[in-house]
C-alpha cells in the first residue's frame, strides 16, 4: 500500500493512471485496515456505493489534496498503535516516518507554486524513501502473531495526525507569510512543536514531587454516578436481600437494568427456565454466558460495538452475583445441616455418658450385693443419671436464649465425682483446692466424662490420674493416662473439627472444646509422649 502511494505521487500527472492506481490504494487499504475484522460484511450498500464515489471524485478532480487527506488517515491509524503493539512498533514507527515525509517533500510542494525545494533534492528523497518502504516487506505476519492488530486507540490516532498537520501547515505559513525557505520552515515548526509535547508531558506527570496536569484532570473527568458505578450499586443492595431467592434476585436485577435509555429488555433462559422483564424489539443481541444459560438484550434503536460490550459485561456481573447468591444459599444449608450435626452429635455424647453412668451403677449394684457398699452411693448415682436425662430432653426442646447453667463448689464437685468412678481401680483422684471457686457443673461432666471414657479404651492403660487445682490465679482439671500418645495427624486436628480415629477421640473433644470456649474455659492437650498423655481443661482467672 506504501509502495503504491509512493508510485502516486512521484509519478506521471496523468489523471487516469493516477485515478487507476488510486483505485489499486483504496483497495489495498481495505484489505490491510486495522479498524474492523476482514470477514465484516457491510450492510447498508447504498451508503458504501455513495461514499467511494464521493471519494474517487475527490480523487479524479483533486488528486494532490486527496492523497494528503489519505497520508492524514494513515499516520492516525499507524499513531494509535503505537502504544498498544509492542511487536511491530518499530515497522509503524517507520511507516510514519516515510508518509509523513512523502507529504513534506512530495506532495506539499507541488501543490503551493510558492514552494520551491533546491535543486535534485526531491530526486535524492525520492530513493530515500523507497528504501525504507521495501524494508517493510520484512514486517511479521500479522496472523502469525499472538495478538491482534486490530487495537486502535482513538485518541492517540487523533492527536498522532493533528501533530503533524500542524507541522505541515506551520511549514507552509512560515514559507509563505515571512519568506522563509520551506525546509528551514519545517524543521523550525518540529522544533517548536516537539518541544510543546515535551514540556506538556512533563507537566502531565513530572513524577518529582508534583501531582501533574493528569492527576487534577481527573477530579473533573471522573464521575460518579453513572451507568457502571449506579449498576453495581443496585447489584450490592439487592445482593444484600437476605430473604430474595436467586431466580428472585436475578428478575429484580433485570428490572433495574431496562430503566437504561439504551435498553428495551432483557430475557434469560438459565438450563430450560426463562425470565424476562421490559419490552421485546426488533434490536436484539444474545449473549452466551455457558452454554446452559443464554441472556437476549433487546434495544431501542441499532447499538455500536461499544454499547454491546459494555451491555454485556453489567450482564456478566450480574450473572457473576447471581452465583454468589446461589453459593450463599448453598453456604447457609451447609450451616444448617452442620448444626445439626453437631447438635445430634452433642446429644449422642450426652447419652452415651448417661449409658456409661447406668453401667457404673450396676457396678454398684452388683459391688453391694457382694461386699455391702451403702445404697446412698447407688441412690446419688441414679440421681445424677436422672438429672443428666432431663438435661438431654431439655435440649431436644426448642432452644431457650435466657437458659441457666448450674455452679457448684470444686469440692462439691470432687465428692459427686470421685463416687461414680470408685469400684474401677485404675482412677487416681487429686484435688488441690485453696479457693473452693464456683465452676459450671456442665462442662467440667462433660469434659471429665469424655477423657476418662477415651482413656480407658485404650490398650494397655495402667493408671489414669485426675487432678483438680483451684488457687487466686487459676482453675485446672487434668486428665493424664499411661497409654499409648497420640498420632501427629490427629493432633493437629484434635479440636478444630469432629475425627474418627478408632480410639474415641473425636466428637467428645470437638464438643467440649466448643463448649469450654463458651464458659471462657480452655481445652488443650498439655502433653503427647508415650507413656504420658495429659488433657488440661483450665482458666486463667487474672485473665
Amino acid at each position: 500500500m506504501l509502495l503504491v502511494y509512493h508510485v502516486l505521487i512521484w509519478t506521471s500527472s496523468d489523471s487516469q493512471i493516477q485515478l487507476a492506481l488510486s483505485f489499486i490504494l483504496y483497495g489495498m487499504f481495505l484489505l490491510w485496515q486495522p479498524l474492523w475484522e476482514k470477514e465484516v460484511r457491510i450492510t447498508s450498500r447504498p451508503v458504501a456505493i455513495f461514499i467511494a464515489l464521493f471519494f474517487l471524485a475527490i480523487t479524479y478532480y483533486a488528486t494532490t489534496e486527496s492523497l494528503v487527506f489519505f497520508g492524514l488517515l494513515l499516520n492516525g491509524l499507524f499513531g494509535s498503535r503505537l502504544l498498544t503493539q509492542s511487536g511491530v512498533r518499530a515497522y509503524d514507527l517507520m511507516a510514519l516516518i516515510i508518509v509523513t515525509l512523502e507529504m513534506a517533500v512530495g506532495l506539499i510542494p507541488e501543490s503551493f507554486d510558492q514552494i520551491n525545494l533546491p535543486n535534485q533534492f526531491s530526486g535524492y528523497m525520492q530513493t530515500v524513501i523507497l528504501i525504507p518502504i521495501l524494508l517493510l516487506f520484512f514486517t511479521p505476519n500479522p496472523s502469525q502473531t499472538k495478538s491482534p492488530r486490530s487495537q486502535i486507540d482513538l485518541m492517540h490516532g487523533l492527536l498522532t495526525s493533528t501533530l503533524i498537520f500542524i507541522v505541515l501547515l506551520g511549514g507552509i505559513v512560515i514559507n509563505l507569510l515571512y519568506q522563509v525557505n520551506y525546509l528551514d520552515g519545517l524543521l523550525l515548526t518540529v522544533f517548536i512543536v516537539s518541544t510543546l509535547t515535551i514540556g506538556i508531558s512533563w507537566f502531565w506527570n513530572p513524577g518529582v514531587g508534583f501531582s501533574g496536569i493528569g492527576v487534577l484532570l481527573n477530579r473533573y473527568t471522573m464521575t460518579i454516578g453513572g451507568p457502571f458505578e449506579t449498576w453495581i450499586s443496585t447489584l450490592t443492595a439487592l445482593i444484600e436481600e437476605r430473604y430474595l431467592t436467586p431466580r428472585e434476585f436475578l428478575k429484580a436485577a433485570c428490572e433495574h437494568l431496562v430503566d437504561n435509555k439504551w435498553l428495551s429488555g432483557i430475557e434469560w433462559n438459565i438450563e430450560a427456565n426463562k425470565m424476562f422483564a421490559g419490552e421485546r424489539s426488533n434490536f436484539e443481541y444474545e449473549h452466551q454466558l455457558n452454554p446452559s444459560i443464554r441472556a437476549t438484550l433487546y434495544y431501542k434503536s441499532i447499538p455500536g460495538s461499544a454499547l454491546e460490550q459494555h451491555t454485556a459485561l453489567l450482564v456478566r456481573m450480574a450473572y457473576q452475583f447471581y452465583l454468589a447468591k446461589l453459593n450463599q444459599e448453598k453456604v447457609r444449608a451447609q450451616e444448617h445441616f452442620a448444626t445439626i450435626h453437631h447438635t445430634g452429635a452433642r446429644l449422642t455424647h450426652d447419652i452415651k455418658n448417661i449409658l456409661q453412668s447406668i453401667k457404673t451403677s450396676l457396678a454398684i449394684l452388683n459391688s453391694d450385693s457382694e461386699s455391702g457398699v451403702p445404697q446412698d452411693l447407688l441412690q446419688s448415682n441414679l440421681t445424677q443419671i436422672s438429672s443428666r436425662l432431663e438435661t438431654t430432653l431439655e435440649k431436644l426442646k426448642t432452644p431457650d436464649f435466657d437458659s441457666k447453667f448450674m455452679l457448684s463448689g470444686c469440692h462439691e464437685w470432687m465428692d459427686q465425682l470421685e463416687p461414680q468412678y470408685q469400684a474401677n481401680t485404675l482412677i487416681v483422684f487429686s484435688r488441690d483446692i485453696e479457693v473452693n471457686r464456683p465452676i459450671p457443673v456442665d462442662l467440667f461432666d462433660s469434659v471429665i466424662d469424655n477423657l476418662i471414657n477415651n482413656a480407658l479404651k485404650k490398650i494397655n492403660v495402667k493408671r489414669i490420674d485426675v487432678r483438680l487445682h483451684s488457687s487466686r490465679n487459676i482453675i485446672l482439671l487434668s486428665v493424664c493416662d499411661d497409654g499409648k500418645a497420640i498420632s501427629e495427624s490427629i493432633e493437629s486436628e484434635l479440636f478444630t473439627k469432629p475425627l474418627s480415629s478408632g480410639s474415641g477421640m473425636g466428637v467428645g473433644l470437638y464438643q467440649s472444646s466448643i463448649m469450654a470456649q463458651a464458659f471462657n474455659f480452655e481445652l488443650e492437650l498439655s502433653q503427647n509422649e508415650e507413656g504420658k498423655v495429659c488433657f488440661n481443661l483450665f482458666q486463667h482467672l487474672e485473665d
